[in-house]
């Protein structure tokens, strides 16, 4: 490997990385090192890396290494020779999530951790913050759809990033608690990749800064956490984002992994007008979809609807739909399977209620958008998602702005797709009291005879 890596334990230290990765190592080395191949001052290393990560992601780094004993004693020494300088990078791409979360421990200054062998819950918060935080820096290089959402007028700002790092730690912990064991920690790594893809962009981006023309080669399989933006172009002068990029991110980790690739701009109540009609136009057949809703509370909040949106007297979607907040905080409200009402989708009826929901059943929607545009409700219990919490800040709410993005490809209709066909010949008896079936749906009975139908007279 060089001068810089002549010994053999350090030689099998580094025989998993590629031939690209051991030389932009190596670069990075010897220009933190000033030339010198041997090692390198904190002081020295200090320098160099606060201008590309800051100052409190450099202090972790250097806390790790300072944790590191000395060849052949038990004192740490304040240089730091090649074969340690590429230890972070290697445990991220080439370790396990155990050796992961030591390098993360080892990282907290000595109030992060406890003489029981515990770790102080808040420190953990604050290096998880860092990373995200930091994570900002690492877009231009490592994503390529970050410059369109930019000019679209998408921000990356600190205090949003805050309320994700803090969503991603509030997935596995109550605030109740005040410590975590490293088990524990080992737990929120393996299962939340976002965290995991940020935490591994900042760290390779440490060692590829100074040749962005080969960062890519410092990453293996990794997907981007933001996806393309479609639909949206110069043209809309007038659109101003409601959302950041933390939220896209944010709500973007919950989807199917074949729907994350993508997002299409369907509507905005900003540039397209206050309509309920205007809205529906946009949005019927054309695929899973997310509906995003200010209120004039500057509350923000969201429904993933799984099955594109269509008119018709039952619930439609599926147990993969999901309610969010955004703002104040980021939470994400998964189906409890006790019911189905998923999506539901109504005008010009005089029984049932006209609008768009999300959730619940009459009077208690977990999001309900009215056809009569401006007003919306979300009720203080919701039976069809789990760990619900009232979105907007009061139950009936007033719109503020209101946005619907088509997630994934757009779906393929076949010519004899058409929202206005009349099946009415089609239908069999079960179906002549549609209206008193769908009052008795949302009150939370069921239609036992419902499986009574011929299948080729379904609707």
């Amino acid at each position: 490997m060089g001068n810089v890596a002549s010994n053999d334990k350090q030689q099998q230290k580094y025989a998993s990385l590629s031939p690209h990765e051991q030389h932009i190592l190596e670069d990075s080395f010897k220009l933190v090192a000033c030339g010198n191949a041997k090692d390198i001052r904190t002081d020295q290393l200090r320098t160099a890396w606060r201008v590309i990560v800051g100052d409190i992601m450099t202090e972790y780094i250097i806390n790790y290494f300072n944790s590191r004993p000395k060849k052949g004693s038990s004192q740490h020494s304040s240089s730091i020779d090649f074969s340690l300088y590429g230890e972070p990078y290697l445990i991220m791409e080439r370790y396990d999530k155990t050796q992961q979360v030591n390098f993360l421990a080892s990282s907290l200054s000595e109030k992060g951790r406890y003489p029981d062998g515990n770790l102080a819950l808040e420190e953990v918060r604050k290096y998880i913050s860092t990373v995200v935080k930091t994570y900002k820096t690492t877009l231009p290089f490592y994503t390529k759809s970050f410059e369109v959402w930019k000019k679209r007028g998408y921000r990356y700002e600190e205090q949003t990033a805050e309320c994700l790092a803090n969503a991603f730690l509030k997935q596995f912990y109550k605030e109740s608690k005040t410590s975590i064991l490293e088990e524990e920690l080992e737990k929120l790594l393996q299962y939340n990749f976002s965290f995991q893809t940020m935490w591994r962009e900042v760290i390779a981006y440490l060692y590829g800064y100074r040749a962005p023309d080969r960062l890519e080669k410092l990453l293996i399989n990794t997907e981007p956490l933001l996806p393309v933006l479609e639909g949206l172009t110069e043209a809309h002068k007038n659109y101003k984002p409601i959302m950041e990029i933390p939220h896209i991110i944010y709500m973007n980790s919950y989807l199917h992994y074949t729907l994350r690739n993508k997002w299409r701009f369907l509507f905005s109540s900003k540039i397209m007008g206050e309509s309920f009609s205007t809205m529906l136009g946009k949005i019927l057949n054309r695929g899973p979809s997310l509906v995003v809703v200010e209120d004039e509370d500057n509350y923000l909040f969201a429904g993933f609807a799984p099955q594109s949106w269509s008119k018709g007297l039952n619930f439609g979607g599926d147990d993969t739909s999901m309610l969010f907040t955004l703002h104040p905080e980021m939470r994400n409200f998964e189906s409890t399977k006790y019911n189905d009402h998923y999506q539901y989708l109504h005008l010009n009826q005089q029984t049932l209620p006209n609008g768009l929901g999300m959730g619940g059943q009459f009077d208690y929607w977990g999001l309900w958008l009215d056809s009569e545009y401006g007003k919306g409700q979300s009720s203080e219990t919701c039976t069809t998602f789990k760990n619900y919490v009232q979105l907007s800040k009061q139950k009936q709410f007033c719109i503020k702005n209101l946005e619907i993005w088509g997630v994934g490809d757009e779906p393929k209709l076949s010519e004899d797709s058409d929202e206005e066909i009349d099946n009415s010949n089609q239908r069999s008896v079960l179906d002549k009291n549609l209206e008193d079936r769908v009052m008795l749906q949302m009150s939370g009975h069921k239609m036992h005879s419902d499986g009574l139908r011929e299948p080729e007279m379904d609707l």
